[in-house]
């Protein structure tokens, strides 16, 4: 079952059915709700929902957009579990269980989590700007890394311990619901979980619903920049993968079409098993033949 994220349209209308029809058009046989659609929208699309030929195998927190800051921009990241502000990290236990509430009423299988981030001075450009100018393995480079990352994780452990109360909260909600919660891979290196908290994270919720969902995109970023390396991630939690969003990158651009880019799906390939979600995750820009051409490369490629 190959599923499409609302995310390619759900900033083009707010209209239900004529957000659905973009999907119907489709070679897709499933949806993934996301943190873009509101409120409003989400009641109008409960009846055609059940009418759909799409089945909902997931829904992305926060969903639907959480209503009490309507003129903040939509993100997974509106409140964090890992906030050090204790109405936040309220907040965003709140509206987790409000999306596990959601997807379970729609039938879904998980729910795809932002864990939230270290709050610190990322200084992203300096990174980037290595990056774009091929200096990305330059000793000054990676002793820039080096730096940023050992800041990282000296400001982690408060962060960390929010997190890990935070899902502990949320696992026994989703267990209520027969939810699985999906611990997504982030994009930048200053969000959780790193690369080693997963290990800590499974291991604290041995037995709890809760998985990890591979971002290829987001992997293959880090990867890119060095801050992770190559195909560690799978190696090291593949036996725990309970979700992938699919979509390409060329160097720090994401979410294009699969079969457009430099990432090697044909690797995945042996992590997916037949119960594995499998959700392309487009940015709104894609054009409609893109879309059908990058479904078609993923069935080609991967579900064959």
């Amino acid at each position: 079952m190959l599923a499409l994220s609302t995310s390619w349209k759900s900033t083009e209308t707010t209209d239900a059915e004529a957000l659905l029809e973009f999907f119907h058009r489709l070679d897709i046989s499933a949806l993934e709700l996301e943190y873009r659609i509101s409120e409003s929208t989400y009641q109008q699309m409960r009846k055609p929902l059940k009418k759909s030929r799409l089945k909902v195998v997931s829904a992305h927190n926060f969903f639907p957009k959480p209503s009490i800051k309507p003129e903040s921009r939509a993100s997974g990241d509106f409140f964090m579990l890992t906030s050090l502000d204790e109405e936040e990290r309220h907040h965003a236990v709140q509206w987790t269980v409000k999306t596990i509430s959601h997807a379970a009423e729609l039938g879904a299988k998980a729910v795809v989590l932002h864990c939230g981030r270290v709050v610190m001075d990322r200084e992203l450009d300096i990174l980037y700007q290595f990056f774009k100018s091929n200096q990305i393995q330059s000793k000054a480079s990676q002793d820039f890394i080096g730096k940023k990352l050992s800041e990282r994780d000296e400001l982690k452990p408060r962060y960390l311990e929010n997190l890990l109360y935070s899902l502990d909260q949320l696992s026994r909600v989703a267990d209520k619901f027969g939810i699985l919660l999906g611990l997504e891979n982030r994009f930048h290196y200053d969000e959780l979980p790193t690369l080693e908290d997963f290990e800590t994270l499974f291991r604290r919720f041995k037995g709890a619903p809760l998985g990890y969902w591979h971002d290829t995109g987001h992997a293959f970023v880090n990867e890119s920049l060095t801050t992770i390396p190559a195909g560690a991630l799978l190696n090291a939690y593949g036996d725990k993968l309970i979700g992938v969003h699919l979509h390409d990158a060329i160097g720090i651009k994401d979410h294009l079409a699969p079969g457009t880019g430099k990432i090697d799906f044909e690797s995945l390939k042996s992590y997916l098993k037949p119960d594995t979600i499998k959700v392309l995750e487009l940015k709104p820009q894609v054009a409609d033949f893109e879309v059908a051409r990058g479904i078609r490369f993923i069935r080609e490629t991967m579900l064959n």
